[in-house]
């Protein structure tokens, strides 16, 4: 088994209770050991803040800064901001480990706690279905202006199916049709 390079590790049991925060910086080689291909580099800021108290920590995560990535319009990669805050529950006096959603509990004797898997999870978790060049002020996006032409050129024919459901779609509009009168 392949120990991950990038960890980021909180030895918490040397600390008295009370409040904590800690600054990790982050790069694209955690996606990379994981081999999460979709995220090709990153330049991430995590904060974490956290309160101790005799078995229980709170873990605020808070994660700023950039994912690159490639555009599903045009194909080109462009750096995708990123900014989120998360919660995580550690509790320290559990007779194993174990993870639920957004809370750890930790073996008795554990003395630390690597932050890196979370981070991990939570900013793919976070990515948008559709990653698009993001917009300008004026609503336009920086999609390369060849390829988005090249695209247009393209002429796809549409199934049976497809071109059912798009002239179904031009019968039934959102404006009710006026009923027509009867002539008798």
């Amino acid at each position: 088994m392949r120990i991950k390079d990038t960890q980021c590790i909180i030895d918490f049991a040397p600390l008295k209770a009370g409040e904590y925060s800690f600054l990790f910086t982050l790069d694209g080689e955690l996606f990379k050991e994981n081999h999460y291909e979709d995220i090709h580099d990153a330049n991430l800021k995590v904060i974490i803040e956290f309160n101790k108290n005799s078995r229980i920590m709170m873990f605020n995560f808070t994660i700023d800064g950039t994912v690159n990535v490639t555009c599903d319009r045009c194909g080109d990669d462009f750096n995708l901001p990123v900014y989120l805050q998360k919660q995580l529950i550690v509790k320290t006096d559990g007779r194993e480990h174990q993870e639920e959603d957004d809370m750890v509990t930790l073996a008795t004797g554990e003395k630390d706690i690597d932050i890196a898997p979370y981070v991990y999870q939570y900013v793919v978790l976070s990515l948008p279905m559709q990653k698009l060049h993001p917009p300008e002020k004026d609503g336009t996006r920086n999609c390369n202006p060849e390829v988005l032409k090249k695209l247009k050129n393209i002429e796809v024919e549409k199934s049976s199916d497809e071109q059912y459901i798009i002239n179904s779609n031009k019968r039934f509009s959102h404006e009710e049709e006026k009923p027509k009168k009867k002539t008798t």
